[in-house]
């Protein structure tokens, strides 16, 4: 009994000390998984900031056809370089504009504008926010009337270029142009977007700091390059027009500064004035050509800017062929 007794004794200590053992490696194992887990949040925290920084020091990320509001503003693989381009005054002829950076490699040509027939109409896509709307119609009726040009509006309410919502324009446009692979696109935006803030080199910015309009002629660069990327053959990119008060103006007047500094880059981009389209010979408000929010355009507003772009488009066919 005795040899019993103390032999089962000595076999439960032995299993009490075998389980303190796997215990002691468990927690073992366990302290060492929590470093090495530790280690590997403080490397990936390490690479994103060291990746944080060399984005905010000029580094190019990776393109993407999507504006988001952390990475807006990239340009879509496969795009044209920049190069050299006109700016068009409204009524006026096309000339060089003021300011362009040199590009590195040489500028090419601008290539021609078909003149186009009733058998072959100008495909004209007309695309922005809500200013874009009516003169986007007015147009697409000068061109059924005509025979040709035929004109798709595409013109998306309360839009910008600042925000993805409601609508991310280079997801968008990339859509409608590789869809309806017009010969021309014609663009005009801006009226909400100097509230608005934008992410640029990784923080928030809002106008009229540098960052912020360095961004958003970024943008406005990306879309004139993704229309061109998908086909067109010119962009006409509309400015915005005097506006009921002075720091209204002044903000519109401001980014047309932008626009024609992204036009200037790139020879088969116009820039159409409209500064003088819709206001005195001053400069000055005219309210008859405007709807009662004093933003949008009454029919002949409208027809005015509808006119400019018609024109711009002729010049350009007309400097290949001749005057009609």
């Amino acid at each position: 009994m005795a040899k019993d007794f103390f032999s089962s004794h000595e076999s439960r200590a032995e299993r009490r000390r075998q389980d303190k053992e796997r215990r002691r490696r468990a927690r073992v194992r366990g302290l060492v998984m929590l470093v090495l887990a530790v280690i590997a949040v403080a490397v990936a925290v390490f690479l994103l900031s060291r990746e944080r920084t060399a984005g905010a020091g000029g580094a190019s990320p990776t393109p993407s056809a999507t504006l988001t509001a952390a990475a807006a503003g990239s340009t879509p693989a496969g795009l044209p370089s920049p190069s050299g381009s006109s700016v068009l005054a409204a009524g006026g002829s096309a000339s060089p504009a003021p300011g362009s950076s040199a590009s590195p490699s040489p500028s090419p040509a601008k290539p021609p504008l078909a003149k186009p027939t009733k058998k072959h109409p100008l495909r004209v896509y007309f695309g922005g926010d809500s200013l874009a709307g009516l003169p986007g119609e007015l147009l697409a009726i000068d061109g059924a009337k005509s025979g040709l040009m035929k004109v798709q509006t595409d013109y998306q309410v309360s839009s910008r270029l600042t925000n993805p919502d409601p609508v991310d324009w280079p997801q968008h446009l990339q859509a409608q142009m590789r869809s309806d692979r017009p010969d021309v696109g014609v663009f005009m935006i801006g009226i909400n977007d100097p509230g608005m803030p934008m992410i640029a080199g990784g923080q928030y910015t809002s106008y009229p700091k540098k960052a912020w309009l360095k961004e958003y002629e970024h943008r406005a660069e990306r879309l004139m390059l993704m229309m061109l990327h998908d086909g067109a053959k010119r962009v006409y990119w509309v400015g915005l027009p005097v506006m009921p008060e002075k720091g209204q103006t002044a903000q519109a007047y401001h980014l047309n500064e932008l626009f024609k500094d992204a036009a200037a880059k790139h020879p088969s981009v116009v820039y159409v004035d409209t500064s003088a389209l819709l206001a005195t010979k001053k400069g000055g408000f005219i309210a008859s050509l405007r709807s009662g929010d004093g933003v949008h355009f009454t029919n002949e507003g409208a027809q005015r800017i509808a006119d400019a772009v018609w024109r711009a488009m002729k010049r350009d066919w007309q400097s290949q062929t001749g005057p009609d």
